[in-house]
């Protein structure tokens, strides 16, 4: 099954304020693994939310305003395009990121900017090595799509693929946008058809479900 998938982590602001700064608002659901549509609190001080990849929610824009006074670390992954990324803001600034881009001709390719973290030679020279040596089988795999989804869990902790239980936590919350959480009535005029075909009309095109 193919993963596409976006999440932002914060550490120096809760989730109630996380959620609220994102026009966001939870609802009943839960989930004992984070998908689209959830949250998960983790015991190191990080909240994570998880969308889908390319998602408006993590545009840089949106995640520099959220990062002031805080740390904010977004990933995004997608392995039908094998493009994978994650970016680092601190008080409203970019402060590094690593992309891979597996379109490119160059398995390898990789792009880096600003003051990468610790862990990202130790990553780096180990997906080289397993690069080195899928290539010398001639395996057709791309070592380097994992680099900047260990890079962004080497600082959060958080992976999309670990349950709530991993982390001590018995199941992540959901949340819905605020506008579809209350939603214009429509016409009670209107013939039943009509109103359902306005409300899909009118329901955000991130919408999840």
């Amino acid at each position: 099954m193919a993963t596409s998938i976006g999440w932002l982590a914060v550490k120096g602001k809760g989730g109630d304020d996380v959620l609220a700064e994102l026009d966001l608002v939870r609802n009943e659901q839960t989930a004992s693994h984070p998908r689209r549509g959830f949250a998960l609190a983790l015991p190191n001080g990080w909240y994570a939310v998880v969308t889908r990849f390319a998602a408006p929610l993590i545009a840089e824009d949106a995640m520099r305003r959220l990062s002031r006074g805080c740390v904010v670390v977004t990933c995004e992954y997608d392995d039908q395009v094998m493009v994978s990324s994650a970016t680092c803001y601190v008080n409203g600034l970019r402060n590094w990121r690593a992309e891979h881009d597996g379109q490119q001709d160059d398995t390898r390719n990789l792009s880096t900017s600003g003051s990468l973290p610790a862990a990202f030679d130790a990553i780096h020279a180990r997906m080289e090595s397993m690069q080195d040596a899928a290539d010398a089988e001639g395996d057709d795999v791309d070592h380097y799509y994992s680099l900047p989804i260990e890079l962004a869990q080497s600082v959060t902790t958080f992976h999309a693929d670990l349950p709530a239980s991993a982390y001590g936590a018995v199941a992540c919350e959901g949340w819905i946008p605020a506008e579809v959480a209350t939603p214009p009535p429509a016409d009670p005029e209107l013939p039943r058809k009509v109103r359902k075909a306005v409300a899909k009309a009118t329901r955000p095109w991130w919408k999840f479900w």
